[in-house]
């Protein structure tokens, strides 16, 4: 969730080429996540179909937009995004552990599947940063709505990922390095996130993204008017 302005901020790499190799390494992100949170009983799997129907044209068209957006536009929107998602969360009721995505229409859950899948291709988020969100919105189980995270990253990092291969838009070597890290991450992770209380990592993962969003947004403006 935060790669992208790591890699903008800290490295000076160019922000449609850390775009790009976030997505991509969220593919082993997204194989790990998801045998990780399969084998807790924690994918709701009708759900994870709809959305995965909806997100894979979504991923195209999104990063397809992404040469056409001026470069401090995107940052702008991926600091409002991770800005808003964290203040969502804190804001937020507190997280149902009871309910069930089966709640949610079809319908809906291909509308939030393709919001979901253009809006983290264009930012580079893979998905967790906004479906996660969303979904606790929508007053869905917390461990739900990460598992159901960890899927819609595979259709949005393979397709963003075979996109951006085609059109010559991607450095493979920092995607497959980023990968590697990242899967590391996601599998010592998920086992945290099963085992810490949910109110006290819902509250500081949320407080680290306000924090860092704003820092962008601020950044952004400063470049704007200076």
């Amino acid at each position: 969730m935060i790669i992208v302005p790591a890699l903008t901020y800290l490295f000076g790499t160019d922000i449609q080429l850390a775009i790009a190799a976030a997505l991509m390494g969220f593919i082993l992100t997204g194989i790990v996540g998801t045998v990780r949170y399969e084998k807790k009983g924690s994918i709701q799997w009708p759900a994870a179909r709809v959305l995965i129907a909806a997100a894979i044209p979504a991923a195209v068209a999104g990063t397809l937009m992404i040469p056409r957006v001026n470069p401090l536009l995107l940052k702008c929107l991926i600091g409002v995004l991770v800005s808003a998602s964290g203040l969502q969360a804190i804001l937020g009721g507190p997280a149902n552990e009871s309910a069930s995505t089966s709640s949610l229409s079809t319908k809906r859950l291909a509308i939030i599947g393709a919001f979901t899948s253009f809006f983290s291709t264009v930012s580079g988020t893979g998905g967790p940063l906004m479906l996660v969100p969303i979904l606790m919105w929508q007053e869905q189980p917390v461990l739900a709505a990460i598992g159901l995270s960890q899927v819609i990253q595979l259709p949005i990092s393979i397709v963003a990922t075979s996109t951006n291969l085609l059109i010559g838009a991607i450095d493979v070597w920092l995607g497959g390095i980023l990968a590697v890290a990242l899967a590391v991450g996601c599998w010592f992770g998920t086992s945290a996130a099963h085992h810490l209380p949910a109110k006290a990592l819902r509250l500081g993962v949320s407080c680290l993204l306000v924090v860092i969003g704003s820092a962008i947004v601020v950044d952004v403006a400063v470049k704007l008017y200076s």
